[in-house]
């Protein structure tokens, strides 16, 4: 590890947060902050956050972290972790054009992807692209905006991931970085370049899409004017960063095959590692696409559950007065009020987490959320924990799928806001029958991305300097006791989930 007396700063844009984080060279926090903006619902299928909203986000955190960093170590580089497939129309003077549409909670593009399947077969894309046709994808929502709103799309100059967006704000020149637009349907990724001919038939062109680049690539350095809205100093420089669930891996120090990222946060995002490229049929089955990885020469997968801190965050905003009130009282945070009240057993409440559709591997955007099991005396405590179950069974059902996939995951490294909780984390481990680790710095995303800009800014030497940074905190073995019961209850949720397959009520 280079130089001296220098700091790094990660900047995530979540779906429903933005956080930035200054780190020491050895990984120590020195300064942070976060800033929660709303999530929008204009229709039941259409799910958005508010751009201005967004960048005024920006705008505090990053100042408030720097300024609690000092100035003993001042910030050398900044890496950006942003959510995957936002879309963003703006135009040429990178004025917003409507609400960022944003990635797997939206549905309004399903029309447009069974289009594209019209065309192509899921196969033929699969092979070019490697990313599983879905309506969350970028291209389709693109397509959304051409069929839907013509009055907008006339006046597109680009659809703009956060990434760029963040880039533009900066005053550099974008580029969406190979992580991200793997995941989008949009890349050619054995080229590494646009997919002209998917893109072209489905009426739009390349030149509607930033350029593309590698992660730890240097974009520029901030000018001082720039550089002082974000309080950081003139010359700092930025890389181009990278998809949010790849952030969290590396922020995790996951680097081998063996282990699984879980990135517990507003969705829960599992990220798996192959060291060679295979886009074969049992990925394809499993709705898990294999993008690359941030780091050179690695891919990622991914599976997840749409909703999963959402749900929580629904369940504390209507329903849970008494659990707020309460943490007020305290001086706790509701969260972790509600989960401390849960019984330390199987609930017999089941809800299906498709709040926002379902996540891999079924990838289906009309299956609802569903509540079964309730009596007279189920009380608020047994419905939370039918909510932290049931979560962690979708988390089993993708393990299961990975599985079947080729990956051979050992041990799960939980990150995130829900890593904290060590009664969640616990009862991961007795769900899935693996291991769960828990890092230091829970803000694996802002680490990963900061790690990046050392990498490209030349603090690191190479990647295999995150292992000496990540320091586990605690592992969580699963508890043979609690075997038996979970395996029974996961066995009468998938049932339930059969039963309730394709079940839409309009």
């Amino acid at each position: 590890m280079g130089g001296q007396g220098m700091s790094l700063l990660g900047l995530d844009i979540g779906t429903t947060g933005a956080k930035a984080v200054v780190f020491k060279e050895n990984g120590e926090v020195i300064g942070k902050s976060y800033r929660e903006y709303p999530l929008y619902v204009p229709s039941p299928d259409q799910c958005e956050i508010d751009p201005g909203e967004v960048w005024e986000a920006v705008k505090q955190v990053v100042p408030a972290a720097v300024k609690q960093a000092g100035t003993i170590d001042p910030v050398r580089a900044v890496g950006i972790s942003t959510l995957g497939d936002s879309v963003t129309p703006i135009d040429k003077n990178g004025n917003f054009l409507t609400r960022t549409v944003i990635g797997a909670a939206d549905r309004r593009a399903v029309q447009q992807a069974r289009w594209i399947e019209g065309r192509f077969t899921r196969e033929e894309l699969f092979e070019k692209t490697c990313a599983p046709l879905h309506a969350f994808c970028t291209l389709p929502k693109a397509m959304w905006f051409r069929e839907s709103r013509p009055d907008i799309f006339d006046r597109i100059w680009k659809f703009a991931g956060w990434q760029e967006i963040a880039h533009l704000k900066m005053g550099l020149d974008p580029a969406m970085d190979y992580s991200l637009a793997s995941h989008t349907m949009l890349m050619d990724i054995q080229s590494k370049s646009y997919f002209q001919e998917l893109i072209h038939t489905c009426g739009l062109n390349t030149d509607h899409f930033f350029p593309l680049a590698p992660s730890d690539s240097i974009l520029g350095r901030l000018s001082a004017d720039r550089a002082g809205i974000l309080g950081l100093t003139g010359g700092t420089a930025v890389v181009a960063g990278g998809f949010d669930q790849c952030c969290c891996a590396l922020g995790a120090g996951l680097l081998d095959t063996e282990s699984a990222a879980i990135s517990v946060g507003t969705l829960e995002g599992i990220t798996a590692i192959a060291d060679t490229y295979r886009p074969d049929s049992a990925l394809l089955e499993g709705n898990h696409g294999l993008g690359f990885y941030i780091i050179e020469g690695l891919f990622s997968t991914l599976a997840y559950v749409t909703t999963s801190g959402a749900i929580l965050r629904w369940y504390r905003d209507t329903l849970g007065t008494a659990e707020v009130q309460e943490a007020k009282s305290q001086g706790k945070s509701p969260y972790e009020i509600m989960i401390d009240s849960t019984p330390d057993r199987p609930s017999g409440i089941f809800i299906m987490p498709y709040f926002a559709g379902s996540g891999t591997p079924w990838l289906d955007s009309n299956q609802r959320g569903t509540v079964f099991g309730l009596t007279l005396d189920t009380d608020r405590s047994e419905i939370i924990k039918g909510i932290l179950d049931c979560i962690c069974y979708e988390v089993r059902v993708n393990l299961d799928s990975l599985e079947a996939a080729g990956f051979r995951i050992k041990k799960l490294r939980a990150i995130g806001g829900g890593a904290r909780s060590e009664r969640w984390m616990q009862l991961k481990a007795d769900i899935t029958g693996l291991p769960v680790e828990t890092t230091d710095v829970t803000e694996a995303g802002c680490l990963g991305a900061a790690f990046l800009a050392g990498l490209g800014s030349g603090v690191f030497s190479s990647s295999g300097d995150i292992l000496e940074i990540t320091k586990i905190r605690h592992v969580y073995e699963p508890r043979t006791a609690m075997k038996q019961s979970y395996d029974e209850a996961y066995r009468k949720y998938c049932e339930l989930r059969s039963r309730v397959e394709g079940l839409v009520l309009d």
